[in-house]
């Protein structure tokens, strides 16, 4: 016999993911057709078939319906790095695990489809693009953190902000470059792009 106390809480999770992933998508178009300045909660919950109480179960406020894909990524990172990286890990390492969790992205398909709309939205729209860049800073004090953590160092030292400014600035330079050409009608890899930042990377700080 099925234990139905496993089975209600999985059912329950899928039912508040698919409900959160229809507002992201919501939010997504109606930015893309009116800009976020435009776009009015009330008019996400109704795209979306939810009530505007509903919709700040979810999220803040209504730029932050669209970065839904930007918080995944960062959970993910997180515990990707709380698992595979330790004091011993080299910047490579970490550039390794950032690597994989955009394959997974890529992968699942929507989850990157709807970074890649964030990306190309931000730089037509002021609104959007302000939220995006206090998520960075919010989501930049988090990874200092988990950077000191997973490399045993008691306080987020130099050493800690050079790794996480070089992985931040690897990543930034990496999305931005795929949205570009996919947005000239490219079929970028962003796995690859993100592998070719890294090495730039390296090959700019060693002269």
């Amino acid at each position: 016999m099925t234990d139905l106390g496993t089975v209600v809480p999985d059912l329950r999770e899928r039912r508040r993911l698919a409900t959160q992933a229809e507002i992201e998508h919501a939010a997504l178009d109606l930015f893309a057709r009116n800009g976020s300045e435009g776009t009015t909660v009330d008019d996400i919950a109704a795209a979306a078939g939810v009530s505007p109480r509903t919709f700040f179960r979810y999220f803040p406020t209504k730029e932050d319906a669209a970065l839904g894909a930007n918080r995944a990524f960062d959970d993910a990172l997180a515990e990707r790095l709380e698992a595979r990286v330790d004091e011993t890990s080299s910047l490579a390492d970490f550039e390794r695990a950032i690597a994989a969790v955009l394959a997974e992205m890529v992968a699942e398909a929507g989850s990157v489809e709807r970074m890649l709309r964030v990306r190309c939205l931000v730089m037509e729209d002021a609104g959007l693009r302000g939220a995006l860049l206090r998520l960075d800073a919010e989501q930049s004090r988090a990874f200092f953190r988990r950077i000191a953590d997973a490399t045993g160092s008691a306080t987020v030292d130099l050493r800690t902000r050079i790794i996480s400014e070089t992985l931040g600035a690897g990543l930034r330079a990496a999305l931005d470059d795929w949205a570009a050409r996919r947005e000239n009608g490219e079929d970028a890899d962003l796995v690859e792009i993100y592998r070719a930042s890294c090495a730039a990377l390296r090959e700019i700080t060693a002269t």
